[in-house]
C-alpha cells in the first residue's frame, strides 16, 4: 500500500487516459456518423469549453480555499461517464448540446486538479511531474489502437460502455490520492491578481495562440479521417497510438529538458513542431506520410504541455497553484477548443480542410515566435526555467 501511495498519481494518470483513449478519439467520428455537419460538430466541441470558461476558475478557487481536490475528483469521475451516455441515445443535436454542457461542468476540472496534486506529490517525494504524467500516455497508447480495431467489429457505440468501465477504476484510485493544500483567503479576485502578473498573462496569451492551432487538429482530425474512406475506427486507433507512444520520452524528460534549455524554448519548439504537422496534413498526405508525422505529437503536446504546467506552477506564488493550473488548462483546452471548433467547423464547411489546417499552422508559428521573443522578459522577472 505504501508503494501505491508513493506512485498514486502515476496509476491515476494511466487509467484516466486509458479511459480517454476508449472515447475521445472516436467522438468526432461518432458525430459524423450521426449525420451532423462539420459546423454542428464544431459547435458541440465549443459548447463545453464555453461553459468551462466560467466553471473552471470556480472549481480551482474552491479547491485552493478548502483543499477539496480529491473530493471533486471523486464526484467528477462518477458523473462524467454517466453524463457521456447522453451522446449514445441518438436523441439529436439539442440533446447532444445539453450533454456537452453537463459534461463541461464535471469533466473540465479533472485534468488541472490532477496536475496540481501530481506536482505537489512530486515535490514531496522527489519525483517529477513528467515521470507521473508519462503513465497517462502509456495507458492511452496501450488502449487506443486495440480498442479502435475492436470497435470496427462490434460497433463504435460501445465506446460509452468502455469509457464508464475505465472511469470506475479511476474513481477507486482517486481514494489513494493525497488531499490538496488549503488557503483560506482564496477568492475570485485572485484570478485578477494572477492576470496582473505580466509574465503569467503573456504566457497565457501565447499558449492560447498555439493551443488554437493544436486544438484545430485535435477536434477535426477524426472528422478529417472520416473523409478518407476505409476502416476509419482502425485508422484512428493506429494513428492515435503512434502519437501517444511518441509522448513517452518527452513526458519522462520534459523537466530535465526545460531545466537545461528553458521553459520558453521548449514551448517554442512545441509550437514550431505543431505548425509543421498542420502543414503536412493540409496537403492530404497518404498514410505512409501521415503515420510518421504523428510522432511529432511528443513535441507538440507532451513537451509543450509539461513545460506549460511547470511554467504556470513557477510563475505563481504558493497557495495559488491550483488556480494557476486551472487557468492554464482553461486557456489550453477550454478557450482554445471554443475558438478552434467554432471557427474551424465554419471554415471547413466553407473552404475545406486544407485552408483550416494552414491557418492553424500560422497561429502555432506566431505563438512560437512569441515564446522566443519573451525570453528576456522572463529572465528579467527572474522565474525559474525562463532562460
Amino acid at each position: 500500500m505504501n508503494r501505491l501511495h508513493t506512485y498514486a498519481p502515476h496509476v491515476y494518470y494511466f487509467f484516466f487516459f486509458a479511459a480517454a483513449a476508449s472515447y475521445s478519439p472516436f467522438l468526432g467520428f461518432w458525430f459524423r456518423e450521426a449525420g451532423l455537419t462539420n459546423q454542428q460538430i464544431g459547435f458541440l466541441y465549443a459548447v463545453g469549453p464555453l461553459v468551462a470558461l466560467f466553471v473552471q476558475p470556480v472549481w480551482g478557487l474552491l479547491c485552493d480555499k478548502h483543499g477539496i481536490e480529491k473530493a471533486v475528483l471523486l464526484l467528477c469521475s462518477l458523473l462524467t461517464p454517466a453524463i457521456a451516455f447522453g451522446y449514445s441515445t441518438g436523441g439529436g443535436f439539442a440533446l447532444y448540446a445539453a450533454t456537452a454542457v453537463a459534461l463541461a461542468i464535471f469533466n473540465s476540472p479533472m485534468v488541472p486538479l490532477a496536475d496540481a496534486i501530481a506536482i505537489a506529490h512530486a515535490e514531496k517525494h522527489r519525483q517529477t511531474y513528467g515521470a507521473a504524467r508519462v503513465w497517462g500516455s502509456i495507458g492511452f497508447a496501450l488502449i487506443v489502437s486495440p480498442i479502435g480495431m475492436l470497435y470496427t467489429h462490434i460497433g463504435i457505440q460501445y465506446m460509452f460502455t468502455f469509457y464508464m468501465a475505465f472511469m470506475v477504476v479511476v474513481f477507486a484510485i482517486t481514494f489513494v490520492l493525497k488531499k490538496g493544500r488549503v488557503r483560506k483567503s482564496a477568492s475570485l479576485r485572485d484570478v485578477g491578481k494572477l492576470l496582473q502578473n505580466k509574465p503569467f498573462a503573456y504566457f497565457l496569451l501565447l499558449v492560447l495562440l498555439v493551443a488554437c492551432g493544436n486544438q484545430s487538429f485535435s477536434v477535426f482530425f477524426s472528422v478529417y479521417l472520416g473523409t478518407t474512406g476505409g476502416n476509419v475506427s482502425e485508422k484512428i486507433g493506429w494513428l492515435t497510438a503512434v502519437s501517444a507512444l511518441s509522448e513517452l520520452p518527452f513526458f519522462v524528460f520534459a523537466t530535465r529538458l526545460s531545466e537545461r534549455f528553458g521553459y520558453r524554448n521548449m514551448l517554442a519548439l512545441g509550437a514550431f513542431a505543431a505548425a509543421l504537422r498542420l502543414v503536412i496534413i493540409s496537403f492530404d498526405p497518404p498514410m505512409a506520410v501521415l503515420l510518421p508525422s504523428q510522432m511529432l505529437q511528443g513535441i507538440t503536446y507532451a513537451l509543450f504541455y509539461a513545460a506549460g504546467v511547470q511554467c504556470a506552477n513557477d510563475l505563481c506564488p504558493e497557495g495559488w497553484k491550483t488556480t494557476a493550473q486551472t487557468l492554464f488548462s482553461m486557456v489550453y483546452i477550454s478557450m482554445a477548443v471554443l475558438i478552434a471548433s467554432n471557427f474551424g467547423g465554419w471554415l471547413i464547411d466553407q473552404t475545406g480542410f486544407p485552408l483550416m489546417f494552414r491557418l492553424a499552422a500560422l497561429l502555432c508559428l506566431l505563438g512560437g515566435i512569441g515564446f522566443v521573443a519573451t525570453r528576456r522578459l522572463g529572465q528579467k522577472a527572474g522565474e525559474a526555467g525562463s532562460r
